[in-house]
């Protein structure tokens, strides 16, 4: 019987490089289960899927376009009796934030963009054992820094093509989504894309654009000047287009 694993994600990359990944789980770990994978992308849609239950595992990122999903562990979802392990992606987290999330059930924090064979190795703990909510952030696997083939997807070459191959397609909307957000003046729909921008284009090895992109980022969040941010960081995605 196949193990559940509700991914909360709405970048459709990141997305796609976890179901990527879970392709490789029974060669990374015979022993591992086959995993059934439902990806939603809002509170309101994990809400949803939390309440029909059966769930096995639980990986969620905090900035989700409808809030955080830290509002799904206030409200007790990785509490509750029978409540699946929790997995939370997060770019960095201070360690008062990191012990409030262990103390509202996270079972393990993983940094993005995460290593492929961290994140396998995490996903087959996590449905093997019963998780430990006081364990931190995951330690890195030992790779080559300067490959990302090595670093983040477990040297596989072919998993790294097809993950940059849809990533490349789908730089026309976040393009499109980051020119209207400018247009409009709206500074955190310019963050949500410079958000999930930043993770992707550093699985993709691609380590001062994704630098670009989280300048942008926090530059949309302290309210200081965007624009010239955008700039460089749209011209950097054409330029990965071509």
């Amino acid at each position: 019987m196949a193990a559940r694993l509700l991914l909360i994600e709405d970048d459709a990359s990141i997305a796609r490089f976890v179901e990527l990944a879970l392709q490789e789980l029974p060669h990374h770990d015979p022993a591992a289960p086959r995993v059934e994978l439902q990806v939603v992308r809002d509170l309101a849609s994990a809400r949803t899927a939390l309440a029909q239950g059966g769930w096995q595992l639980v990986i969620s990122d905090l900035m989700l376009p409808d809030g955080s999903a830290e509002a799904l562990l206030v409200e007790g979802l990785a509490l509750a009796p029978g409540a699946p392990a929790w997995v939370v992606f997060s770019a960095g987290l201070h360690e008062e934030r990191r012990v409030a999330l262990a103390e509202r059930g996270v079972a393990r924090l993983l940094r993005k963009p995460v290593p492929l064979v961290e994140l396998l190795d995490v996903i087959a703990e996590m449905l093997r054992t019963q998780p430990d909510p006081g364990q931190g952030v995951s330690p890195p696997a030992a790779a080559a820094a300067d490959d990302p083939v090595a670093r983040h997807f477990g040297g596989d070459r072919g998993l790294y093509e097809a993950f940059r191959a849809g990533c490349i397609e789908r730089f026309a909307g976040d393009l499109a989504e980051g020119d209207a957000a400018l247009a409009a003046g709206d500074r955190q729909g310019l963050r949500r894309v410079a958000h999930g921008l930043k993770a992707v284009l550093e699985l993709l090895g691609d380590a001062r654009l994704a630098a670009t992109a989280r300048e942008l980022e926090d530059a949309a969040a302290a309210d200081a000047p965007v624009a010239a941010g955008w700039t460089a960081l749209a011209e950097g995605l054409r330029r990965l287009r071509a």
